[in-house]
């Protein structure tokens, strides 16, 4: 997880002193948290307070960590392996027009591997 996630949950626990093996959020009366609470309580509200549209959903985040990482870099296999898709074929039909296209990497990466060899100098931008 990223560091500021793990941050504001070590934060969370020390402000409600919370033990390492308690249950991170519950409701104001101590009762575990059911998705109807959090949608009408927690999510609504926070939706509100941000400006954002009331049809943003929950899973709209996990939609938006899956096109950060990839957009970034992040291979494929990997963010599919954390979506819990049982194929990489339903990540890449889902995400994969946001796979940063690869073709001057690639190029660059045999360029560099064979240019001692062949000293042909890189054709893409920040090539070498």
């Amino acid at each position: 997880m990223p560091d500021f996630v793990a941050a504001a949950i070590d934060q969370h626990a020390k402000r409600f002193g919370l033990a390492s093996d308690a249950v991170l959020c519950r409701t104001g009366r101590g009762t575990l948290l059911r998705r109807d609470y959090f949608n009408k309580k927690i999510w609504k509200p926070a939706l509100a307070v941000a400006g954002l549209p009331e049809d943003v959903t929950f899973y709209d985040l996990r939609h938006t960590f899956a096109s950060t990482a990839l957009a970034e870099g992040v291979p494929i296999s990997e963010v599919s392996r954390w979506l819990g898709h049982k194929s990489i074929t339903t990540t890449v039909d889902l995400y994969g027009r946001l796979v940063p296209e690869a073709t001057c990497r690639a190029r660059d990466a045999l360029d560099k591997a064979f240019k001692p060899a062949l000293n042909v100098p890189g054709k893409c931008p920040g090539g070498s």
